[in-house]
């Protein structure tokens, strides 16, 4: 009796989930937009991909109906990390209208984000994310920029990484990526318009309709003066009360991610995240120390948010003095500023 009484309650369970994943596919494309609109980023529920392989249906947060990101290791999903959800929390806060000041009034104020972070932190991940949570409200009817690398092969890949958060409710994407004479983008029924762009001071004058650009790795672009990429962006972002994301792992101390950094009078909010906040969750303490240990690159400046030379450079031993004087520095990253780099086809998986 008691196993026929287990059995009848697995029963319902299944009927009732089949009962809301069928209601789910069925939703038309406005019923999508009200319900993501309202979704908080994350529900809290660090194991609900453990015990419905289809949580995505559940409508609770905008991760789970994305779908989680896999560890690059293990290749399982996994929900964010505790230093992603602080990040994601501090520009939650900092956009969030506080009392006293009309929506209008909040709504011509910029929001400029410089996040410096160790490598292998899966920051493009969560950044691309939060936009994807954005789209549905505060950055509907408004175009968004990702600006990333000189040959804009690393924003288009970044651009690819976000369309494939849509897996899920594919009929709110309007328009897959395509090339235009203006550049690539992709748009959703939210009137959003997400383009790619190479990093150059031209990219994006000729459109003031933005409501975010997030700029990828932008301490490695191989210009030898990024400054007039900079004074081309932020004006827009000011003139739209824009929210802007500056996001990379340092490259020398040089060019406008180092000298905004260090700049007390700055009005960025500055966030770092080096690579032993990832303790626990993404690497285990061995696996830092190893990475640490590496030979092959500067630990300081590639996974402890510190922008360095090393002592091994050719330029000799380097003082505070000398900071600022160097127009280049280094080589670039695996995709950062890949000539070869070759986009897959258009695909969901």
């Amino acid at each position: 009796m008691q196993r026929n009484s287990h059995t009848k309650q697995i029963e319902e369970l299944e009927q009732k989930i089949l009962s809301r994943h069928s209601s789910n596919k069925q939703l038309s494309t406005q019923q999508i937009l009200e319900k993501m609109s309202t979704l908080p980023f994350w529900c809290g529920d660090n194991h609900k991909h453990e015990t419905n392989p289809e949580y995505w249906n559940d409508f609770c947060c905008t991760q789970h109906v994305a779908g989680l990101p896999r560890h690059p290791a293990t290749k399982k999903e996994m929900p964010p990390t505790p230093y992603q959800l602080e990040f994601v929390a501090e520009v939650m806060k900092a956009v969030t209208k506080p009392e006293g000041i009309t929506q209008e009034d909040w709504d011509r104020f910029s929001h400029k984000f410089h996040i410096s972070k160790g490598r292998q932190m899966g920051f493009t991940e969560i950044v691309l994310r939060l936009i994807f949570h954005f789209t549905f409200s505060r950055y509907a009817n408004s175009n968004v920029g990702i600006m990333a690398a000189t040959n804009g092969a690393l924003a288009r890949k970044d651009l690819r990484r976000y369309y494939k958060l849509f897996v899920h409710i594919k009929k709110v994407v309007t328009q897959e990526i395509k090339a235009t004479k203006e550049g690539t983008c992709m748009k959703i029924a939210t009137q959003t318009t997400v383009w790619a762009f190479a990093a150059s001071e031209e990219a994006i004058t000729g459109d003031t309709k933005y409501a975010c650009i997030y700029m990828d790795e932008s301490a490695k672009w191989k210009l030898v003066d990024d400054k007039p990429v900079f004074n081309s962006i932020v004006p827009i972002v000011e003139t739209n009360g824009a929210d802007l994301y500056l996001v990379s792992t340092f490259k020398g101390p040089i060019k406008m991610f180092y000298k905004i950094s260090i700049d007390e009078k700055s009005d960025y909010i500055k966030l770092q995240y080096n690579l032993w906040r990832t303790e626990g969750n993404l690497y285990t303490t061995e696996q830092i120390k190893t990475m640490l240990a590496s030979k092959d690159v500067d630990p300081d400046q590639e996974y402890l948010c510190k922008a360095t030379i090393g002592e091994d450079s050719i330029l000799g031993s380097i003082t505070d003095d000398d900071r600022g004087t160097f127009s280049e520095w280094g080589e670039p990253e695996e995709d950062e500023e890949d000539d070869s780099y070759v986009e897959d086809e258009d695909d969901w998986s």
